[in-house]
């Protein structure tokens, strides 16, 4: 009978680590890397659970004076080198400089740790340009004041994907593809 009783508290304390062992987000187990997603340069994360791609890159978001494929490249190791420091939680934007720039920031309603990509000087509506980029809807739990709302987008529930996608043709549908130079950074 001693025998039955240590086996059984042997086995909810088991249980109970189990549970209480905090388990790696997603966001933690990922490589940034420079791919093609439908034949277009796009900065693509890989995670235990497939590639997704994170923005698909052409002229129209690529920056002055870069070209989609520059601006893949660079963004892709600005996400790991971000990640590597350990803030790399949410993307959000702010200016800096007087420069609208996307950056990233370790809790929702922080302020940027630091800058993933500069956007276009053109770009009015930061909000609209963030969730343009990313192709998804993020839906506000309040009235939307364009000049002080900014989104914050979590990085574990894009990967996981958890935001409505904003296109027809959706990050889950788009076939990200390694290209020959797209090694993802080591950890």
């Amino acid at each position: 009978m001693k025998n039955l009783s240590w086996l059984q508290l042997s086995t909810a304390i088991a249980f109970v680590s189990a549970i209480a062992t905090p388990q790696p987000s997603l966001a933690q187990n990922v490589t940034f890397f420079c791919g093609t997603s439908n034949g277009s340069p796009a900065t693509i994360a890989r995670t235990s659970t497939g590639e997704v791609p994170l923005i698909i890159w052409d002229i129209t978001n690529s920056g002055q004076g870069s070209s989609p494929q520059q601006r893949c490249e660079e963004v892709a190791r600005n996400f790991q080198n971000s990640r590597s420091q350990g803030n790399l939680n949410y993307i959000t934007t702010e200016r800096r400089d007087g420069q609208l720039v996307v950056c990233f920031a370790p809790q929702e309603n922080a302020p940027c740790s630091g800058v993933l990509f500069p956007l276009n000087p053109t770009e009015t509506n930061p909000r609209n340009a963030l969730q343009r980029i990313f192709r998804i809807r993020v839906v506000s739990s309040k009235p939307i004041n364009e000049t002080g709302d900014r989104v914050y987008i979590s990085l574990d529930k894009f990967l996981s994907g958890g935001y409505p996608s904003s296109t027809p043709n959706n990050r889950q549908n788009s076939r990200p593809q390694s290209t020959p130079n797209s090694t993802p950074t080591p950890k």
